[in-house]
This record gives structure tokens, C-alpha cells and sequence, in this order.
């Protein structure tokens, strides 16, 4: 095995346009590949720099963990000499990374047309709210609004409950996950044909991908998906089931796997209930099934059910909080933690990309830029007849 300090992007450049967490979070995943990653940052900065829980002594949670690796730039794109300097910057980028609202870098002359114009190899990579077509197109969007338009919210709660937001900001992220995705596709096909591209993608498009099987049960049998709770609707008795002392998940849906839960269950009326004979009875008589299966759970705690179900090879999980996580003995050996320390002894720890390579080890990692914080450095990188303006 190979674990070279050589990364496969060394050696490129992406300029970073992009604020809160959909574009910066690209930018990071091609950061952490090798490439140079610029930030350039408005007079106020990127407004994650403000956001957050509980912001104290300056620290900045949400801009922290999505722009490790870059160095920050402010420009006023509203003014000619710094957009000049945006241009100069993206004449020798290999990655334009861009999150404004549809028809704002156009109006700043820093589209995709004009910019490839001026590099040929640029990959452009333009992250909008609902895309550029429909009704919706000039609208801006952010994680909580995209789940409510693309059905997320619908399907999310109690069925007698109100429609729930998801936990955190998932829509965002895998946004920014398959914008790197579609960077990196367009980075190999330049390999081939000399030529850039433009990669476009929407918050809407990746949350309605991201439940895709609901619109295909619509699009083809005109079902319309329905809260379930903690039960999915597909798989039963799959879900989060209280215990003597708490929560924990068991997904015993398939044949073989409820065979050996009811053994564990130990209970006459599962075993023996004609209504709970076949995986299909199972889903069809759900409502029926889960509150007796609830009050057995209910019997023995967590850690019982969870070392039965364990020695058996069932599926099951502990409900834990994001503390009880970053403690645990999976989250140390996963190597998920990541500590960095800047130039002045600032610390920050983080949370690793998620894949990894057996071929090169990731650089020392450093915690997201001071606001500005490498002017010097960045006006230093256009070449030589392409001159930064005075």
C-alpha cells in the first residue's frame, strides 16, 4: 500500500465565490484532494462566518467546518478594479466554484461565457437555489425552504403531527458533495478533450434525487408519499423503539432476520399472530404490529436488547446525541476527528471528508481562513501578462 504525500489535485487551482455551506464544502472536498483553494469573500465577509449555536471568543462553528484549507481575499464585486482582480484570478484557475442567486455573476461579467472565454480549460461549477428554468429560477433558496418545496417536509413527522424539518442542514451538504462530484467529472473530461466545462447544480435537484424512490412510486403508480413517524413505510417492523431506559432502532423486516427477532422478542402473540406470518402481513397489518412490538421492547434496556440482537447479527442501533457520538469508541476508530492548528497557535477540531485513499495521505490540515487573512499571497498568483490591476 502506497501513502504518498502527493494528492491527486496538487497543483490546481479553484477559486471560491461561494458562501455557507453548499459551495464552500466543495470547494473543502477539492481542497482536501490537493488543490489550491481560494476564498473570495465580500467587505462582511461569508456570511457563515456569523452563524452558528452559541458563538463565543470568536469562534465561527459553521464557517469552520466547511472552508478548512483556503485562503481568504475580500473583494467588492461591486467595484470595477476588484472585479478586474476576480477576473485575473479565474484566468488562471483551473475551478470557478459560484453559489449566487441565477443571473448575478452574468450581470457582474463573470459568467460562465465570458470566463471560459478567457481560460478554455475552466471548469465552472454554479450552485443555484432551484436552477435555471421555471418559475422558481430567480429565487433564492436555503436547506430549510428546499425541504418544504421538494416533499422532504411532507414525509418528515408524526402522521398526525404537524410537517417536520429534517435535523441540521442535509440538503446543503449533499449539495456541495455532488457539486466536488461534478467538478472532479468535469476535471477528467478536460483530461480528454482540452476543454472546461459548466457544471450546474440545484438545491432543489439534489433533495428531490435525494428521496428519489418516492417520485418514482408517484411518477409511476401516482402514490403520494405519507409521514410515518419513526416507521418507514416500506419495511416493518423497522424503526425507533423505546426501551426500559431509552431509545434504540431494530429493522427485523426481512424473512430470516424477524425468524431469529422472535426468538429474542420472546413473545406468544408475535410468534403466533396469523396477521404477523409473512413480511407482506407485516407491512399490511403495521398499525397492529408496532404497538404490541413496542410494548415488548419496553421490557428489558438498550444495552440488553442491543447485546441480543448483536450476538444474532440483527440490525439495530443505539439513539444517541452528537456528544455520545463523538465519544464513542466507533467515531476514535474512524479516525473521524481532525485537529488543526493555524499560525498563531489558533485550534480548531473538525470532522475529516469521508472518504479516504490508500494511495495518499491528506496534507496538515488548517482551520478556515481569517477574513482577508492571505491578500499578500493570493495577488501573487496570476502570471505574467495577466497582472493583477494596481
Amino acid at each position: 500500500m502506497s501513502n504518498s504525500t502527493a494528492r491527486p489535485l496538487d497543483g490546481l487551482l479553484v477559486v471560491d465565490f461561494s458562501q455557507i455551506v453548499a459551495g464552500p464544502l466543495a470547494a473543502m472536498v477539492l481542497g482536501d484532494l490537493g488543490a489550491r483553494v481560494v476564498k473570495i469573500e465580500p467587505p462582511s465577509g461569508d456570511a457563515a462566518r456569523q452563524l452558528g449555536g452559541r458563538p463565543v471568543d470568536g469562534y465561527q462553528g459553521m464557517f469552520e467546518s466547511f472552508n478548512r484549507n483556503k485562503e481568504s481575499i475580500v473583494l467588492d464585486l461591486h467595484e470595477a478594479h476588484d472585479r478586474d482582480v476576480a477576473r485575473a484570478l479565474v484566468d488562471e484557475a483551473d475551478v470557478l466554484i459560484e453559489s449566487s442567486r441565477v443571473g448575478v455573476m452574468d450581470r457582474l461579467g463573470l459568467g460562465d461565457a465570458v470566463m471560459r472565454e478567457r481560460n478554455p480549460r475552466l471548469v465552472y461549477v454554479t450552485i443555484s437555489a432551484y436552477g435555471e428554468a421555471g418559475p422558481n429560477a430567480e429565487r433564492g433558496g436555503v436547506d430549510v425552504a428546499i425541504q418544504a418545496e421538494s416533499g422532504w417536509m411532507s414525509i418528515t413527522g408524526d402522521p398526525d403531527g404537524p410537517p417536520t424539518k429534517l435535523g441540521s442542514i442535509p440538503i446543503d451538504a449533499a449539495t456541495g458533495h455532488v457539486a466536488a462530484q461534478g467538478a472532479l467529472a468535469a476535471l477528467f473530461a478536460r483530461e480528454r478533450s482540452g476543454r472546461g466545462d459548466t457544471v450546474r447544480v440545484s438545491l432543489y435537484d439534489v433533495a428531490c434525487h435525494l428521496h428519489a424512490h418516492d417520485f418514482t412510486d408517484y411518477l409511476t403508480q401516482g402514490w403520494v408519499a405519507k409521514r410515518t413517524g419513526n416507521f418507514p413505510a416500506a419495511t416493518t417492523p423497522s424503526g425507533v423503539y423505546e426501551t426500559a431506559d431509552g431509545s434504540m432502532v431494530l429493522a427485523a423486516y426481512m424473512p430470516h432476520h424477524w425468524a431469529v427477532a422472535l426468538d429474542i422478542l420472546d413473545d406468544d402473540e408475535l410468534r403466533t399472530d396469523p396477521r404477523f406470518a409473512t413480511m407482506k402481513d407485516r407491512i399490511r397489518n403495521r398499525e397492529v404490529l408496532l404497538p404490541k412490538l413496542q410494548a415488548v421492547m419496553k421490557r428489558r434496556t438498550t444495552a440488553e436488547w442491543m447485546a441480543a440482537f448483536g450476538r444474532a447479527r440483527i440490525t439495530s442501533g443505539i439513539v444517541r446525541d452528537t456528544g455520545e457520538v463523538a465519544e464513542s469508541e466507533q467515531f476514535a476508530s474512524s479516525r473521524l476527528a481532525l485537529r488543526m492548528v493555524d499560525d498563531d497557535g489558533r485550534e480548531v477540531t473538525a470532522i475529516r471528508s469521508p472518504a479516504r485513499y490508500d494511495s495518499f495521505a491528506a496534507a496538515r490540515a488548517r482551520p478556515a481562513p481569517r477574513l482577508d487573512g492571505h491578500r499578500d499571497a493570493v495577488l501573487g498568483i496570476p502570471a505574467a501578462g495577466s497582472e493583477v490591476p494596481a
